[in-house]
């Protein structure tokens, strides 16, 4: 389906296209980076980028480092369990509120365990 110079291309979100990673796998870590420099639509992060970024930690790592269940972690944070298991298993991703509450559990998981009892 090619209209102009734009192609569209519909994909099926349950099956992604596979990719072919033989000639990446052949190029040096310094042809790797002279490839990622010549991408117009992605360019490479800089240094002062990477140190800006906001990490969100992932439910996952965040519950193991408590030793919680999925059950327990939903219990404790007020979330909805299937809520918490819609994030571990990639279903949805956590909108931007949740990515703060995320944020807060990672810094100080008491403090927001407090925070939401009162």
């Amino acid at each position: 389906m090619k209209k102009g110079s734009i192609t569209k291309l519909k994909l099926n979100p349950r099956k992604p296209p596979k990719t072919d990673w033989r000639i990446f796998d052949t190029m040096s870590e310094e042809e790797r980076h002279q490839a990622a420099l010549s991408d117009p639509d992605a360019p490479p992060a800089t240094e002062a980028q990477l140190a800006r970024a906001r990490r969100v930690p992932t439910v996952r790592t965040l519950r193991r480092k408590l030793k919680l269940t999925q059950e327990e972690f939903a219990a404790r944070f007020h979330l909805p369990l299937g809520t918490v298991r819609d994030w571990e298993q990639c279903a949805h991703r956590p909108d931007k509120a949740a990515q703060v509450l995320l944020t807060g559990i990672g810094k100080d998981p008491d403090a927001v365990a407090r925070a939401l009892k009162g």
